[in-house]
């Protein structure tokens, strides 16, 4: 089941290769397209020269909708072997324009794009890079399951995430070794990513050194009071000879 059932009588599966480019700025927005299987990334080129990923578009998703004339940001195959379905759009419209319950499914469709690029933008609003990489972990569970799982095979290489997240390779690199040497989550090879603690994801840092904390383990806790107090205490004590000093000193 997916949206837009009524339109497969319309639809071309279109089987893509890695990288290849469905649709781009330079090309008439003549269609619209559905990730059937495999994914996608849409992208647009920043003054500069660097690429940009505005969204990542996964199985159910559909791209290619533009007021102009032409598509406003290219739209590359991410998986080798990833299949898109391509609708004729002036022939689609025409078909919404007569049937309400088709148009009100378009106007679902749509929605969902917008609720896409209102979360991404929220995950770029992140303070720290690996807030970022944490709520990006986050966003894909969700896409993918639901919630319903902790486990995920990212669908893209660590080179799309930074472009996603607007960082550096690298940071995502140390981000994603941070998390995992915390104990938030766990790695196995370069795609799979088991979430241990989403509470400290959704978290973020605001609260890095509780959530660090509720993993230690209960003898670190309870067996180490003693120590715990003793060393409260002798940094009191050397606060307290500090400032002794500071009033010798200035006559106070």
């Amino acid at each position: 089941m997916h949206a837009l059932q009524s339109l497969d009588a319309l639809a071309v599966n279109i089987r893509c290769s890695r990288g290849q480019e469905i649709c781009s700025p330079s090309r008439p927005a003549d269609y619209w397209y559905r990730v059937v299987s495999g994914s996608a990334r849409r992208c647009v080129i920043r003054p500069d020269g660097r690429r940009q990923i505005v969204d990542l578009l996964l199985p159910g998703d559909f791209f290619g909708f533009s007021e102009r004339n032409e598509y406003d940001s290219t739209v590359e195959a991410v998986i080798e072997g990833t299949i898109v379905a391509s609708y004729p759009r002036k022939r689609a419209e025409m078909l919404a324009d007569a049937d309400p319950l088709l148009a009100r499914e378009l106007r679902q469709v749509a929605y969902k794009a917008l609720a896409r690029s209102r979360a991404h933008l929220l995950i770029l609003g992140r303070i720290t890079a690996r807030e970022k990489v944490g709520a990006f972990l986050l966003e894909l569970v969700e896409r993918f399951s639901g919630g319903a799982t902790d486990t995920i095979m990212l669908p893209v290489s660590r080179y799309d995430i930074a472009d996603c997240l607007a960082l550096s390779v690298e940071t995502v690199c140390r981000s994603l070794t941070e998390l995992k040497q915390r104990g938030v989550i766990a790695l196995s090879g370069t795609r799979c990513v088991r979430i241990i603690d989403r509470q400290a994801l959704e978290e973020g840092d605001r609260d890095s050194d509780a959530s660090f904390a509720r993993r230690k383990p209960a003898s670190f806790d309870h067996g180490n009071s003693s120590a715990d107090a003793n060393t409260v205490a002798g940094r009191q004590l050397r606060h307290d000879r500090q400032a002794n000093g500071f009033r010798q000193l200035t006559g106070t």
